[in-house]
């Protein structure tokens, strides 16, 4: 099962959890503190906590079910309010400011994330005001061993509450989940935190990613982190953003 998770705390993750509800009708019941909404494929369970606080979430809940990856279903936040759709995995290069651990990483679902942005691809001309965007690695939970990333909406309350906004997630969350699996993965290193060169590959290639570094964790990414991106990605490949990846980093990936 593939098992979405929002957070009571999100308006867009409730959002995206009362269209899932509608598109799937799946079965509700009660598993122990939990309430999962479960259809063929597909859980959803709403938590109680703020989704970047939520170390440790998959392995609470597999006391209660059985799943193999992890959707989180939230929201973005962000000072330049942009209107956008954003996927990108949890973790912290180097200190944890908005939850998890430091110098930790959450293991990336990358298939599931390249078949979602092709579904919201299509469906971009539905609400053209909104862009995609993939985003690096950043915040938590870090402490996840199940697959998995999250899929928001942002940037402000009234993008969150966006009901063609949270309905496009949801059909796209849904179909990713069928989608193809021969997808080449690589991890990221370089750009901005909306990582627009890593943003259009993934778009336009065969390519998907898990995680992403962004510039401005360069003093914080080392071999440690960088080896172990490339293992809990399953990564064949490395993809760096030329012009601002640093000698010093690009020395790192070369050894």
């Amino acid at each position: 099962m593939h098992l979405i998770i929002c957070s009571k705390k999100d308006l867009a993750g409730q959002n995206i959890k009362e269209w899932l509800i509608s598109l799937l009708s799946p079965d509700k019941r009660k598993l122990g503190n939990y309430t999962l909404y479960e259809a063929e494929k597909i859980g959803i369970v709403e938590i109680e906590e703020r989704l970047i606080y939520a170390d440790y979430i998959d392995l609470k809940l597999k006391k209660e079910m059985d799943f193999n990856e992890v959707l989180f279903a939230s929201r973005h936040s962000s000072k330049d309010k942009r209107k956008i759709f954003s996927v990108h995995v949890s973790g912290n290069v180097k200190t944890a400011d908005f939850g998890g651990k430091p110098y930790s990483l959450a293991r990336p679902s990358p298939i599931t994330m390249k078949n979602y942005v092709l579904a919201l691809k299509e469906k971009l001309e539905r609400k053209p005001e909104f862009t995609f965007t993939l985003e690096v690695t950043h915040h938590g939970p870090s402490e996840i061993k199940t697959p998995s990333a999250f899929y928001e909406i942002g940037s402000t309350e009234v993008e969150w509450r966006d009901e063609e906004a949270a309905r496009i997630v949801a059909e796209s969350m849904i179909e990713a989940i069928d989608g193809r699996e021969d997808w080449n993965i690589a991890v990221g290193v370089g750009g901005t935190h909306y990582a627009p060169r890593q943003t259009e590959i993934m778009l336009n290639t065969t390519f998907t990613f898990g995680h992403n570094f962004a510039k401005y964790t360069f003093e914080g990414l080392n071999e440690e982190i960088l080896a172990k991106a490339i293992e809990i990605s399953e990564a064949d490949y490395i993809i760096i953003d030329e012009k601002s990846t640093t000698s010093k980093i690009k020395g790192l990936i070369n050894q």
